[in-house]
């Protein structure tokens, strides 16, 4: 995945599975997940799993629509509706 192919306005299950397995190796999440493996059951890796996924697209989108926002000041716009990616 190249910088240049990223919409983070649309981004693919792809996109997203290579974004969470980036931030799962981050040392603050890794160290979350080796303890709920230790201390909790299985399935609640799954369910961080699930939220770190939607935190992903969710950020993607607030991106999408910071840039959008920032473009239409440069281009003398006033207002920028929020993105409507799912």
């Amino acid at each position: 995945m190249t910088a240049r192919n990223l919409d983070p306005g649309h981004l693919t299950d792809a996109q997203v599975e290579a974004i969470t397995v980036f931030a799962r190796a981050l040392p603050p999440v890794e160290d979350r997940v080796t303890h709920i493996k230790k201390n909790h059951h299985p399935d609640d890796v799954v369910e961080l799993t699930r939220h770190l996924r939607m935190l992903v697209k969710h950020l993607a989108r607030k991106l999408h629509t910071s840039n959008l926002r920032r473009i239409a000041e440069h281009a003398g716009g006033t207002h920028v509706a929020e993105s409507l990616s799912k």
